[in-house]
Parts: C-alpha cells; structure tokens; sequence
C-alpha cells in the first residue's frame, strides 16, 4: 500500500476482531514512529506497549470507560518527554545531526545563536513550552503510526481523551513522562464509511486567506 492510498483509507476503528496481533506488526508500527519528523532531532517520544488485559482495562478506565480501549488487543500509551528540550539534551540532538552532515554550524553558531533563541530553544521558554513542543511531535509520530498500522492491515483508534495523571499511575510511569494519548490497535472488527470532510477550497488557500462568505 502506497502512502497516498494509506491517508485516504486510514479512519478511526472501534471495533476489534479477537485475534492477537503478532508482534512483528507491532514494532513495524513502532518503527513508523520512530521514524517520524523530529524538531532538532530531540525525539521526545516513548511508547509503551500494553496486550495485558487486566492492564488494558485498567486504561480504559483513565479513557472514560471507551470500549474501543476496554476490548483492543493492544494499547499503546504515548508518552511525551519534555527534558529532550533541555538545553543539554537538545544540544546532543543537534549534534548528532552535526556528526551525519544534516547540519554544519559551528559550537559557536550553536551555542550562542541556536540555543540561545527563544523560536529554536523551548527551553528559554520554561516548562510548558518544552511540554506543547514534545505534544507537538509526539503527535507527528503517532500520525506516522496509523498509516503504517493501515499498511499492516491493523486499524487503530487514537484516544485524546484521557485522564494524563491516572494513566501515569497506572503505568507506573517515572515523573520525566507525561501521558499524553492511548492508541488503540488491532484487527478491525468494522468497515466504517470514510469521515466526513470539509471541501478543499474551506481549508486550502493559494498566497493568501480568503474566507468563504
């Protein structure tokens, strides 16, 4: 299955069929997402796998109950990490893309211009600024995941709507990660109609904005 043929197909399961799914799938999914764009190379991702069912129930209760979690083979807690935006840490990501030639400033440039600016740095920002930075990538890397479940012939359901604090605990989580999504994953169990979608000319714009009346 091509990509283009992956974003028109892809829609939201909640239905699953009672199958496990094997774990090479699992990780082929894992790797989309390990593959995904990263801002400075920080990756501030971590993923972690739950097929227990007792645990996978336990999360369905930080989700409100959903049965599309409750009854899935698998769920995923994404979770986000805010310290790869530390100074220290987002140094040695840019450094790494130093060392494979993506980038070629010098320490000079880097230190004193990069990581000293308020749009590259989320650091400089505080604490919520590094949080929505690594929300804003996790969710890069997710997207990335359910195409690539699509093309594994698995369906997914991405779950926003969760208690972050209650999923933490039930995970066990250290305090370096925040939960920020459950991805459900399995053998559809449904054929859902593709979702509704606003026509192209309400959200595509050429040079600039030009609202519909």
């Amino acid at each position: 299955m091509d990509v283009s043929e992956a974003i028109q197909k892809r829609t939201t399961i909640r239905s699953w069929k009672p199958i496990p799914v094997e774990k090479e799938k699992i990780v082929k999914v894992l790797q989309a997402g390990r593959r995904a764009p990263s801002w400075g190379n920080t990756q501030p991702w971590r993923y972690i796998v739950v097929q227990d069912k007792a645990r996978i129930e336990e999360l369905a209760k930080t989700a409100s109950g959903m049965p599309q979690v409750g009854t899935a083979p698998v769920v995923i807690v994404c979770c986000g990490f805010a310290e790869a935006f530390s100074r220290k840490m987002h140094r040695e990501s840019l450094q790494q893309l130093r060392e494979v030639g993506a980038a070629d400033w010098p320490d000079e440039v880097l230190d004193n211009v990069i990581l000293e600016s308020d749009l590259f740095a989320p650091y400089r920002l505080g604490q919520q600024a590094m949080v929505i930075k690594a929300s804003e990538q996790l969710m890069i890397s997710i997207a990335y995941m359910t195409l690539e479940a699509l093309n594994q012939g698995l369906g997914t359901c991405w779950i926003g709507t969760v208690s972050s604090k209650d999923a933490h605990k039930v995970m066990g989580l250290p305090n370096e990660l925040f939960v920020h999504d459950l991805l459900s994953l399995g053998y559809p169990g449904e054929d859902p109609k593709p979702r509704p979608r606003k026509e192209f000319n309400q959200i595509a714009f050429w040079e600039k904005y030009q609202p519909i009346t």
